[in-house]
């Protein structure tokens, strides 16, 4: 059996295999491997059998393999289809979990994707800013905060012809264009301008947001860059050399903070409440301040000015 079905315990009888040959030659025969894959798709039929027939039986045993089944999506290419079927995810839309297939019946006419959102923790990604304009507008978005998503579910592209699209990417905000975009950009650009000069190097870009409603700012990656849940990853497994990638800022030009922003011209408070939008956002988003001490510093001038 592969390896992402290790949780399977079994004997196989049959009488095609030639067993006076030597264990590695055994392993390379014909034979075993037709009753390997027979056996995979058995296995996966039954699991699917009880997926529908039982729901409640089926979820206690998604609770214990949910993640060696998400493995076999990398690893087992030509039983990938199955296994999207059977893997679950916790979402914005239901209690409990629930499965690529229900997603997509629940999804609205005009919706573009199945959207997604990555990261450590559960809590954290309900929270999130990156998904309150879906949230808004009754989109669902599949949470996702087991490590192994990061790797597995970009690797899929596609669901039944849909696409799925991670929100922790600059790109999925295009979804949410609408006419009077234009209008809000120009309005805020100069302030947008002294956001971008106050960070520098600090992010890759500032943005006007398309997707936020309450919070005045998120960070996003751009669409070729890791998240940073992926970079944390990258550097738990040791790979501390990596270039480090800096976020794109968006901010909300509706918020009230922003909105007062814009009438500020003390350069020095506009440069401590850029910095503030900045960590803010790498703190919802599970990001390590590398100075926090420096962030304790600006947000009490800025408490200091506020009294």
């Amino acid at each position: 059996m592969p390896t992402y079905l290790r949780f399977l315990r079994g004997i196989i009888d049959s009488e095609d295999l030639p067993l006076n040959i030597s264990r590695e030659i055994l392993q390379q025969n014909k034979v075993l491997t037709n009753i390997k894959n027979a056996s995979v798709k058995k296995v996966l039929a039954e699991l699917q059998k009880v997926s529908e027939g039982n729901q409640e039986k089926y979820i206690e045993f998604i609770e214990q393999y949910n993640r060696p089944l998400k493995e076999g999506l990398y690893s087992d290419f030509a039983n990938r289809d199955a296994l999207l079927e059977l893997i679950r995810f916790k979402s914005t839309e239901v209690e409990g979990y629930t499965s690529l297939a229900a997603y997509k019946e629940r999804m609205k006419d005009d919706q573009k994707g199945i959207y997604y959102i990555t990261g450590e923790n559960e809590d954290t990604l309900r929270n999130s800013p990156l998904i309150e304009g879906y949230v808004k507008k009754g989109i669902e978005v599949l949470i996702m905060s087991d490590e192994i998503d990061e790797i597995v579910i970009p690797s899929i592209g596609n669901y039944k012809d849909t696409e799925l699209k991670s929100v922790n990417k600059s790109g999925t905000a295009d979804d949410f264009k609408s006419e009077d975009d234009a209008e809000k950009e120009k309005k805020v650009e100069p302030l947008i301008k002294k956001i971008k000069d106050a960070l520098g190097d600090r992010v890759k870009d500032v943005v006007v947001s398309k997707r936020l409603s309450d919070s005045p700012s998120c960070i996003v990656a751009d669409e070729n860059d890791p998240t940073v849940q992926m970079q944390q990853m990258l550097k738990a497994m040791g790979q501390k050399d990596a270039p480090e990638v800096v976020p794109i800022l968006e901010v909300n030009p509706t918020h009230e903070i922003v909105e007062k922003l814009e009438k500020v011209t003390d350069k020095d408070f506009i440069n401590d409440v850029s910095f503030l939008l900045l960590e803010q956002a790498m703190l919802m988003e599970g990001a390590e301040l590398k100075k926090p001490a420096e962030f304790v510093k600006r947000l009490n001038r800025v408490m200091t000015k506020a009294l």
